[in-house]
């Protein structure tokens, strides 16, 4: 292969959990979604036994994923465990080797693709440049036009120029003069006004792409608490650093990967109820999960707004939207 299709990652698995399931019996799936692992799982029936196997794999150094197998017998599951041994290493082959038209039979295809394949950023992102904009008064509306404040800065010959010169979007232009006049260029309402210059001005779609991630960032929390936790290493000193980094980062792994596997109770309990039944479960298999209530609270504000977890959490909880 050359330097275009050769894989740059590689996948390794690392762990494997196996399980005695009852059909019917939280957290097992239904029958319905037990048929779609496996035909020999067609037949089955509330209070049968399944075995589930639960395979970890790090791509490259630092993505790790779960996937979940169903079996009718405990043969079957031990077989699958065989056939991806912990150490057993993959990625060099085709990457999804299904057709698009088989996954998207009886469903909705775009949202289908979205659900698989996009990141879902952009919808997020718009939400929070038009908090921005409300908040700052830009908007006298949540999803408004610029307010007077706006309008009788720009002043009307301005506003003329922009509309000659830009069309029908020239608003863009506008809240993006009155933000760089009066906020930081950092601040968000800024950052907001540039994304929507370049999605409907200058069309630049790697500014646009590059703003998302800025504005996602920042929202989400994730700049400030990449900050803090720099402070807090410079105070602490980098002894056991990397070990502890790592630690915790597979402590996050353990505790997002329970609440992976209540994703079918999603639609029948609260969010927090699935929250609190994963760490139940994370704390009685891992001993290196932390016990202290604050630290677990932390985790899942780490999960719910930082990368590789982020997405994740939303693919549970968010999946409908």
């Amino acid at each position: 292969m050359d330097r275009w299709t050769r894989p740059n990652r590689l996948t390794e698995v690392t762990d494997h959990v196996l399980s005695k399931e009852i059909v019917g019996v939280f957290p097992c799936p239904s029958k319905k979604v037990l048929s779609t692992f496996s035909s020999k799982l067609e037949q089955v029936e509330d209070g049968d036994t399944v075995w589930r196997v639960l395979i970890t794999t790090c791509t490259g150094l630092d993505k790790e994923n779960h996937g979940h197998y169903y079996f009718s017998t405990e043969e079957e599951a031990h077989e699958q465990m065989g056939a991806m041994p912990v150490g057993f290493i993959f990625g060099d082959g085709s990457g999804f080797p299904v057709r698009f038209r088989d996954i998207c039979d009886g469903l909705d295809e775009v949202k289908t693709l979205k659900r698989l394949f996009g990141a879902g950023d952009h919808d997020e992102v718009d939400l929070v440049c038009y908090d921005a904009f409300f908040e700052a008064g830009i908007h006298d509306a949540k999803f408004g036009s610029p307010s007077s404040r706006v309008l009788d800065w720009v002043g009307e010959e301005d506003i003329s120029w922009m509309k000659a010169a830009f069309g029908e979007n020239w608003e863009c232009v506008a809240i993006l003069e009155y933000s760089m006049n009066h906020f930081p260029p950092t601040s968000l309402v800024c950052l907001a006004a540039k994304l929507f210059l370049a999605r409907f001005i200058t069309y630049d779609e790697f500014v646009t792409g590059y703003l998302v991630k800025e504005i996602q960032a920042i929202a989400g929390g994730t700049e400030q608490a990449a900050v803090s936790a720099v402070e807090a290493r410079k105070k602490a000193g980098t002894g056991g650093g990397k070990a502890s980094s790592r630690r915790k980062y597979k402590n996050l792994d353990h505790l997002m990967g329970e609440i992976e596997k209540l994703i079918v109770a999603v639609e029948l309990v609260s969010e927090q109820r699935i929250l609190q039944q994963a760490r139940e479960s994370a704390l009685a298999k891992f001993d290196t999960m932390p016990t202290s209530k604050s630290v677990l609270d932390d985790y899942e504000v780490i999960l719910r707004s930082e990368e590789p977890f982020k997405s994740r959490y939303e693919a549970v909880f968010h999946r409908n939207a």
